[in-house]
């Protein structure tokens, strides 16, 4: 059983404007945000939200001050190379916390750039919500300490997180998957039509390692329809020019390209929780930079690394890691579908549960400002 919150409906603000400052640094979790930058608008209408984030969230009410998302970093090697850039955004997003003047600041994922401006945040005095806490329980579990010590709240889209921050004597709450509501009408699996949804990521070192195996995999079967689904954050650095007649590259939502599909071959992270939700059997697969994984290989301490195998504790969805991702591996994954699936989704929605961001984080994060 998950803690209930305190009140199913939200809590009044009386003061004159209520000000929050959004962060979050993947595309992901633009998206995952976006839900909730709504649902705390429709709560309370006259709230100004403004931040760093992506489209996702600018559409749903918050000022964009700058698009992190809009370029992504995955990977110990690649951050690394990054670390000046990643150090000149700190102090700029400070500067614009400072000139915003928030009440509170809602973090989202992007742990190694977060938790230094929650730690930052606490010292100015401004409020600090994690919303979507970095998965600690996979590695680096020595981030709970800084984690539960620079926020007020923290909440969470997964629902064995609370369990597991319980164990370790920590407040977590789960306050539904956006996910969960957006894809609660869909079921796009077609039989037999040979449609397959092949999604590569939304970082350009995940694309160019799993592109060019979509392509000799569109070649050796011909007789499959294969939609390639390009996230925003790549599409005016899109590689691939000359590509199969039989690949398309879609740039409309996924629901959209994901229409009718018979299977997909996903990237790991969040796009397998929602071709899962989207009801299309899948096989999870990835090819990180060889150093990356073989820090990742001594650090991870989790037997799965897709989110619907994560929250089912089992493995409902095939995973295909590195040298496993190759030709014959994946013609053999397409042409066998993944009938068997369909059952595990049933499972998978029920797993996750009925609440919802309205109800549940909307006012926690009002009950932090009343605190």
């Amino acid at each position: 059983m998950f803690a209930e919150c305190s009140s199913n409906h939200p809590v009044s603000i009386h003061s004159e404007v209520m000000r929050v400052f959004w962060i979050a640094g993947e595309p992901s979790g633009d998206i995952q945000a976006a839900a909730l930058v709504g649902a705390l608008k429709d709560a309370v209408p006259e709230v100004e939200q403004a931040g760093w984030g992506g489209t996702h969230m600018s559409e749903a009410g918050m000022k964009q001050l700058f698009d992190l998302p809009g370029k992504p970093l995955m990977g110990f090697v690649e951050v690394v190379l990054k670390a000046t850039t990643i150090y000149r955004q700190v102090q700029e997003v400070k500067k614009d916390i400072t000139a915003f003047q928030p009440e509170v600041l809602i973090l989202v994922d992007y742990a190694g750039f977060n938790l230094r401006i929650a730690k930052w945040a606490k010292s100015q005095g401004i409020r600090v919500v994690y919303y979507i806490p970095p998965k600690i329980w996979a590695w680096k579990e020595s981030r709970l300490k800084p984690l539960t010590q620079y926020s007020d709240a923290i909440l969470s889209i997964l629902p064995f997180e609370e369990h597991w921050y319980a164990a370790r004597g920590h407040e977590a709450h789960y306050v539904g998957n956006p996910l969960l509501l957006k894809y609660a009408e869909e079921d796009l699996y077609e039989e037999g039509s040979k449609k397959v949804l092949l999604l590569p990521g939304s970082r350009m070192q995940e694309i160019k390692r799993l592109m060019p195996e979509f392509i000799a995999l569109a070649e050796a079967l011909p007789e499959y329809r294969f939609h390639v689904v390009r996230a925003a954050s790549v599409r005016e650095s899109w590689p691939y020019g000359q590509l199969p007649g039989n690949l398309v590259i879609e740039d409309c939502s996924l629901v959209e390209a994901a229409e009718r599909s018979e299977y997909a071959l996903t990237c790991s992270g969040t796009a397998s929780l929602e071709i899962a939700l989207l009801g299309i059997p899948q096989s999870v697969v990835y090819k990180a930079n060889s150093i990356s994984l073989a820090i990742a290989r001594k650090l991870v301490k989790v037997d799965y690394f897709s989110l619907p195998n994560l929250i089912m504790d089992e493995p409902m969805v095939p995973e295909f890691l590195q040298e496993q991702v190759h030709l014959e591996q994946l013609k053999s994954l397409v042409m066998t579908g993944g009938e068997q699936q369909l059952h595990d989704m049933a499972r998978l929605r029920k797993r996750m549960g009925a609440r919802n961001l309205a109800q549940d984080a909307v006012p926690r994060i009002l009950a932090v400002l009343k605190d």
